[in-house]
């Protein structure tokens, strides 16, 4: 497990699935508390980085500069609900 917030895991898993990993920057507003999961959901902000690139990101992050040494991995993440009630993520590049 990644993140101890269910929500925040739910997120990395899912850029899990496409091969990456979702580390959080901020949260963005657009809140819900879902009646589905019991969770509180928002857009999020952050990088989605190669696997491979997590400690180099870190060391990166330690020195103040992820955002010039990942600025092209800067995602937000959006959450949408699908016509059945899922939760549904989209990473967005802006």
């Amino acid at each position: 497990m990644f993140y101890d917030d269910p929500y925040l895991e739910f997120v990395h898993q899912q850029a899990l699935n496409d091969g990456k990993y979702f580390i959080l920057d901020s949260g963005e507003g657009r809140d819900l508390e879902d009646p589905v999961t019991g969770w509180y959901i928002e857009d999020l902000s952050g990088w989605l980085i190669d696997p491979k690139d997590h400690q180099k990101f870190i060391a990166a992050r330690n020195n103040g500069t992820a955002d010039d040494d990942f600025a092209d991995s800067y995602v937000f993440a959006k959450w949408s609900k699908t016509a059945d009630g899922n939760l549904h993520i989209t990473f967005k590049h802006y």
